[in-house]
């Protein structure tokens, strides 16, 4: 009897010192990940990381001030060229190439110098001025229409009319404004070819004409090309600021596009992924909200890094990573007023005591695993 007894005893013990066993070995597993730095699972580097890589010269860490913050609104602010918020409105009267003309003659007790029709009139149709600014009449020569008034070409005509007919008269008159047009396509309601004319001789002009789709007008942008060059701005800029109301030129081609614009943003926030920049303004707090925010879980507010997409760089090498600490109000203000521009991304690091965190997850794990091994056993 007593040997049975003891017999079981032994037993008990046995599985005691298994299971110890297999606890020490999850807590040597644990004590390696630590000592190893077993890479765990992260989306990024963390703070300690960029202030090393700042040390080593990889990259340039620059903490936020409102110097920078001023920079940024004015750095990358969109317009048009200079010479086409200077220019002057055209002066849509007077001819230019590829205006066309409608000119008649009338002959009164004259030598019949022109093939008369009903009442003495000649009718010589529409005279398109070609390169050149001229045209040609029969009998009358070429005249140098560009850069008149058709009033003024009358008079021309008139001076050598009279040298060969008595008692004529002429009228000119402007069949076809084809050398003052302007083109509008895209995202409007009305694309096309329209002639500069007084109610269109601004940019203004045209879009209360071609319609453009006002869903979202901050996320429109008219982009104008006139020889060889070209510049955009919102379409919410040309409504708010009237030094963007250019004048137009014959030529022009305006576009008008949707606004693709975006910033990404990465690490421990609210959402990854792009956000789209709805307005002009739109700031390192803006992106972080359309994220929204922060992550109470993961991310450490001290280590909020913007990386500009025009690629700032120290020297042509080194490229430069703005930091805001989230921890001060001061730098949460300064985050408002801090632009963000299109290709700029927004990474958010992990806190310190998330891989503590995940390290005592993988710990309670491997324990748990231990312990039922262990209640199997008995």
């Amino acid at each position: 009897m007593r040997a049975i007894v003891n017999g079981g005893f032994c037993r008990q013990v046995l599985l005691r010192r298994r299971r110890c066993r297999l606890i020490g070995f999850s807590v040597a597993a644990a004590l390696c990940l630590v000592l190893s730095g077993c890479g765990l699972p992260r989306s990024g580097p963390m703070l300690g990381e960029m202030q090393d890589a700042d040390q080593q010269g990889a990259v340039d860490l620059v903490d936020a001030t409102p110097a920078l913050a001023r920079a940024s609104q004015v750095s990358r602010k969109a317009g048009f060229p200079a010479e086409f918020l200077s220019a002057r409105p055209v002066d849509y009267d007077r001819l230019k190439p590829g205006d066309s003309v409608h000119i008649v003659i009338w002959e009164h007790d004259g030598l019949e110098v022109f093939p008369a029709g009903q009442n003495g009139m000649t009718d010589f149709g529409d005279q398109m001025l070609g390169y050149s600014g001229r045209i040609s009449l029969p009998y009358l020569g070429s005249f140098r229409a560009a850069g008149l008034t058709p009033a003024q070409l009358r008079d021309a005509i008139m001076k050598r009319l009279d040298k060969l007919v008595l008692g004529s008269d002429a009228s000119v008159q402007r069949s076809n404004p084809g050398g003052q047009m302007v083109v509008a396509q895209g995202d409007v309601g009305k694309p096309g070819a329209y002639p500069i004319s007084g109610s269109m001789q601004r940019l203004s002009g045209l879009l209360g004409l071609i319609a453009p789709n006002q869903t979202a007008p901050q996320q429109l942008v008219v982009t104008l090309r006139r020889g060889g060059r070209s510049g955009s701005v919102r379409l919410s800029e040309i409504y708010r600021d009237g030094r963007q109301d250019i004048a137009l030129r014959p030529g022009d081609l305006v576009i008008v596009h949707d606004m693709l614009n975006r910033v990404t943003v990465l690490g421990a926030a609210g959402l990854q992924g792009t956000v789209p920049l709805t307005r002009p303004d739109f700031s390192v707090l803006d992106a972080l909200g359309k994220a929204h925010g922060l992550n109470d879980l993961l991310a450490n507010p001290q280590a909020v890094f913007l990386l500009k997409g025009s690629g700032d760089m120290v020297g042509g090498k080194r490229p430069v990573i703005y930091r805001f600490d989230f921890t001060k109000p001061q730098q949460i203000a300064l985050a408002g007023h801090f632009m963000v521009h299109d290709g700029d991304a927004l990474y958010v690091s992990d806190a310190p005591f998330t891989q503590v965190r995940k390290l005592l997850s993988v710990f309670s794990g491997t324990l748990g695993t231990a312990q039922s091994a262990a209640t199997l056993s008995q």
